[in-house]
């Protein structure tokens, strides 16, 4: 019996590639279609949330940034929903974000609760993830009701209810 070999990636492959797509240890995974309208409401709100915050700091060596490549090594790009940046505007992400924040959807739920999240993790990201249905979001496996991270301007801190404001 043959043996199956599965193909594996690298950043070259993928930055060629049509479409939405990250790349985790090889593999790749295509991108659901657009975020449904929950998703991009929650998205919206947490990246006002971040740049209020970093306005009343005034900082300006900090950046949240939406659906870009984190090139984690040459075998994994993940596009987080939404990630804040400290240091250099960059073109993509190189170096570990200060937060991620993923949107929890039925379609990514399991990628983004153990496969994203131990890279995350072994990258020492701060992750907080966000489940639009239930209104909660998780750090470290407990629900928050406060958001906290620290930057190199100050701490930014802003209740979770304010990612959920407005939405039915």
């Amino acid at each position: 019996m043959a043996a199956l070999v599965l193909e594996t990636y690298t950043y070259d492959d993928y930055k060629n590639w049509q479409g939405e797509w990250e790349l985790i240890y090889g593999h790749p995974y295509a991108m659901a279609p657009s975020p449904v309208g929950k998703h991009q409401f929650i998205m919206g709100r947490i990246i006002y949330q971040l740049n209020k915050h970093l306005d009343e700091l005034e900082c300006n060596e900090c950046f949240v940034l939406g659906e870009i490549d984190y090139i984690i090594s040459n075998d994994t790009i993940l596009k987080p929903d939404v990630a804040l940046v400290c240091g250099e505007l960059p073109k993509f992400i190189q170096k570990p974000p200060v937060a991620i924040f993923e949107i929890i959807s039925p379609s990514t739920k399991l990628r983004d609760e153990i496969t994203k999240k131990e890279i995350y993790e072994k990258q020492g990201v701060k992750l907080f993830l966000v489940y639009p249905d239930e209104k909660k979001v998780i750090y470290k496996e407990k629900e928050i009701e406060k958001i906290e991270i620290d930057t190199p301007c100050g701490k930014i801190e802003f209740e979770s209810k304010e990612i959920f404001k407005g939405l039915n």
